[in-house]
C-alpha cells in the first residue's frame, strides 16, 4: 500500500464526497474511486458506505482513519524534527494533545513572543493515550485529567491550566439558537453529528446520551471540519468543547452550552517525573500557565 492511497483515503473520509475529494486533490473521481475500490480490495474489509452521491466511512473505514491519521501524524512529526536538525535553529518542543483544535490560541501565542522556537503538535485518541502513555519523542501531554489513565498519571508531574464544558454548535437561524443553554433531551429530534471516536468528547457524549437514554447517532461521526460544515448549512447540529468555540468562529453558527450532570473538564499539561525538563521546555511550561492565568482574570474582568 502507498503513501498516496492513504492520502486519497482520507480526502475522501474528510470530504464525504468522491467529486470534491478528487478536485481537491486534482485526480479525476473515477480515478480517486478505483483507488478507494483497489484499498479496500487490499485490505479485504470495504471502508465506506455508499448512498446516492454520499460516501460514509463504515466502522472499519473509522478505524482505518485512525491509524491513517497516525501515520500522517508521525510523518508531519518527522519531517519537522528533520528541518530543524538541517536548519539547526532555535530549539524545538514536540507536545501531543487529546485535541489539537484547544490548543490553536496558545501555540500562536507562544510562537509570536519566542519566534526563535519550533514547536510540533500532533494528536492522539484516548485508547492510544492509555497504550502507549507519554512518548519519549514528546515533551509535554496536553490533556483533560480525566483522560489520563491511573498508571500514567503516577508517571507524570503536570500543572492545571483551565476547565472547559461540553457546547452545541447550531445554525443562527435555529428556533433553539437564542437559547442561553440547551439540555441534551431538548435535541432528541436533532441531527447530530458526532466527533470521531476514540477522542474525549465522543465518549462523554455517549455517556451523556446513555444517561437519559437517548440513541447515540454512531452512523453520523465526521472531523471537526466536516461537522461544522455541515451546522453552517443548518443541516443538523453537532457538539464541541466551549474552549474549542474561542477559536473556531463563524457567522453562520451559534455556540451555546450544553447543560451536563458530569464535572466540568480540567485541562493539564503533563510531563514525564523521571525526566527533568530542559530551559527551554520550561519557558514553555510557564508560558502557558502564565497565558490562561490572564485569560481567567479577563474573563473575571468582563461585565
Amino acid at each position: 500500500m502507498e503513501l498516496q492511497q492513504l492520502k486519497y483515503f482520507k480526502a475522501v473520509a474528510d470530504i464525504g464526497k468522491i467529486s470534491e475529494a478528487a478536485e481537491r486533490l486534482f485526480v479525476s473521481a473515477p480515478a480517486l474511486s478505483t483507488s478507494i475500490s483497489r484499498m479496500e480490495k487490499e485490505l479485504g474489509v470495504r471502508l465506506f458506505d455508499r448512498t446516492n452521491n454520499r460516501i460514509t466511512l463504515n466502522t472499519q473505514g473509522q478505524i482505518f482513519l485512525k491509524y491513517t491519521n497516525q501515520i500522517f501524524s508521525c510523518l508531519e512529526n518527522a519531517n519537522q524534527e528533520l528541518r530543524q536538525s538541517l536548519l539547526q535553529q532555535g530549539p524545538h518542543i514536540s507536545i501531543v494533545s487529546v485535541n489539537n483544535a484547544m490548543w490553536v490560541n496558545l501555540i500562536t501565542a507562544f510562537l509570536s513572543e519566542y519566534p526563535q522556537y519550533t514547536l510540533s503538535s500532533s494528536s492522539m485518541s484516548l485508547p492510544q493515550l492509555a497504550q502507549h502513555g507519554l512518548h519519549s519523542q514528546h515533551s509535554f501531554l496536553l490533556a483533560y485529567d480525566s483522560d489520563v489513565p491511573d498508571f500514567l498519571a503516577d508517571e507524570l508531574d503536570s500543572i492545571f491550566l483551565f476547565q472547559t464544558y461540553p457546547a452545541v454548535a447550531i445554525h443562527k437561524d435555529h428556533p433553539l439558537a437564542g437559547e442561553s443553554e440547551l439540555d441534551i433531551r431538548m435535541l432528541a429530534n436533532e441531527k447530530v453529528f458526532l466527533p470521531l471516536p476514540g477522542y474525549p468528547l465522543y465518549m462523554r457524549l455517549e455517556k451523556l446520551f446513555a444517561l437519559y437514554d437517548l440513541p447515540f447517532p454512531v452512523d453520523n461521526v465526521y472531523s471537526l471540519v466536516i461537522r461544522l460544515k455541515m451546522v453552517s448549512e443548518n443541516k443538523g447540529i453537532t457538539f464541541l468543547s466551549d474552549s474549542a468555540t474561542q477559536v473556531i468562529p463563524s457567522p453562520n453558527i451559534r455556540y451555546i452550552p450544553l447543560a451536563t450532570p458530569f464535572a466540568p473538564w480540567k485541562a493539564r499539561m503533563y510531563w514525564r517525573k523521571d525526566r527533568p525538563l530542559t530551559a527551554h521546555e520550561t519557558t514553555l511550561k510557564d508560558f502557558c500557565q502564565h497565558f490562561y492565568e490572564s485569560l481567567h482574570q479577563v474573563y473575571v474582568m468582563l461585565p
